[in-house]
């Protein structure tokens, strides 16, 4: 986590491994001068030296949020790289400079091994994506470097300093010191860039890349038939996205809820998509499960997460005012907001008021790992996961992830079932606000490690 400061302002670089970050830093240092939180002798020191896990430059997001409290930097920015060349890097490092792979270890088998734990490899191998914080200027390598010299003219109000950002630390210029310097390059084919891309789908998504022609979508997909199964969260804005979904595709948009009883009815979600043969738009409020895969079917998987706090003051008011007879709706009636959300943390199995999303997305990923690691795992198996703060970058790239077979998909920002917007009210006590938010650890927590 290179810190800079440039004029009165502190810049953030969020160093990704093996997207040019040396070059960037040499070339922050020589125009601005001494950065903090870089050590590039870091791994040269014996374990028990070291004073952390990560060298510096490497650290991730949760790292940064730890460390530095929200608004503490002026401005952030990153380097980002097409996921199976930046894979390919890291490997031919591990094997060719760092030597800690077997000259014999091909890459599609080391692919198989990824993502490995955080940390592995001083971080190189972590998603992309978990090293960037909210609000990141994203560059890509793929089109040069001199945008950032640009950005970074606009952050000190001058130009000058040198022009170039000198690419460093490549792997040919270092391969040919190494004794394993006759080391084969792979081919990055279509079947392992699918093996990369099938890992690192929200890299993908979320740096702007789109997957290139020729390569298959992560389920393999021998028809033309891609459908798009919304995971509709209550009060997460999944009424506006239906709206969307019904004015592109009509009665080709359907609905359907299901008993969730034990956790996972992704059985019955498969059966439901081959059933309606001609529907495009699959939209659930009791979605449980992994993503269904289906032989020649490709399922564009939708959720949108919200701030819990405000999705449980949005679901009160909601509730309050709902002509159904309800559970939700007899309580929130009858009590204020306070005795709804106590009402409701008593009840053991119910989550509305709990960590609500963290709930639903472990459920798509079966296992006894804890329910906030689950969680993240299943938000990068999703297609396309939203922030209803930010609707219309979700569904634009809900768009992008349909344009080859629906390239008419055209959408409008609408509010539909919209809640008048919760708001702390007098009666909040500090008691309260505290019971309310440790309810809820694990979705704050998830809800900023994504967005």
């Amino acid at each position: 986590m290179p810190i800079f400061r440039v004029n009165d302002k502190l810049i953030y670089f969020a160093h990704v491994p093996r997207c040019a970050g040396s070059a960037v830093e040499n070339y922050m240092h020589q125009r601005f001068g001494s950065p903090a939180f870089l050590d590039r002798r870091f791994l040269s020191l014996p374990e028990d030296q070291r004073w952390t896990k990560s060298s510096p430059q490497h650290a991730d997001r949760h790292a940064l949020r730890q460390l530095f409290p929200e608004g503490f930097f002026d401005a952030s920015f990153a380097i980002v790289r097409n996921p199976p060349d930046r894979l390919l890097s890291v490997f031919l490092r591990q094997r060719d400079i760092e030597q800690t792979l077997p000259p014999e270890t091909r890459f599609e088998d080391w692919l198989d091994t990824l993502p490995q734990p955080g940390l592995a490899f001083d971080n190189h191998t972590r998603p992309m994506l978990d090293f960037l914080p909210a609000g990141c200027r994203i560059f890509q390598l793929e089109k040069g470097l001199s945008p950032v010299v640009e950005w970074l003219d606009n952050i000190a109000g001058d130009a000058s300093g040198p022009r170039d950002i000198k690419i460093v630390n490549s792997h040919e210029q270092k391969l040919k010191q190494t004794v394993q310097a006759g080391g084969l390059i792979p081919a990055l084919t279509s079947e392992v860039r699918n093996l990369v891309l099938d890992k690192y789908a929200s890299d993908m998504m979320w740096c702007g890349y789109s997957i290139p022609k020729g390569i298959p979508p992560m389920i393999p997909d021998t028809s033309t038939r891609t459908v798009i199964l919304h995971y509709h969260l209550f009060k997460n804005a999944g009424t506006s996205l239906d709206q969307i979904l019904k004015r592109n595709f009509g009665d080709r948009w359907v609905a359907r809820e299901f008993s969730m009883k034990g956790g996972d009815n992704s059985a019955q979600l498969a059966d439901w998509i081959r059933e309606e043969k001609n529907a495009v738009a699959f939209s659930t409020h009791t979605g449980a499960g992994p993503v269904p895969e289906i032989e020649g079917v490709r399922v564009v998987s939708v959720m949108l997460l919200r701030d819990p706090i405000v999705r449980i003051r949005s679901a009160y008011q909601f509730e309050r005012k709902q002509g159904a007879d309800t559970l939700g709706a007899r309580i929130a009636k009858e009590v204020d907001f306070e005795t709804y959300v106590r009402t409701r943390l008593e009840m053991p199995h119910d989550r509305q008021c709990r960590n609500f999303h963290t709930h639903r997305l472990a459920s798509m990923v079966p296992g006894a790992d804890p329910e906030l690691d689950r969680a993240c795992q299943a938000a990068r198996q999703l297609t396309v996961l939203g922030n209803v703060a930010d609707f219309d970058s979700a569904v634009r790239k809900l768009a992008e992830s349909i344009a080859d077979n629906y390239p008419d998909f055209t959408w409008e920002s609408v509010r539909a079932n919209v809640s008048t917007k919760g708001k702390a009210t007098d009666a909040d006590t500090p008691e309260f606000t505290a019971l309310l938010n440790d309810a809820n650890r694990d979705d704050l927590q998830l809800i900023s490690e994504l967005f």
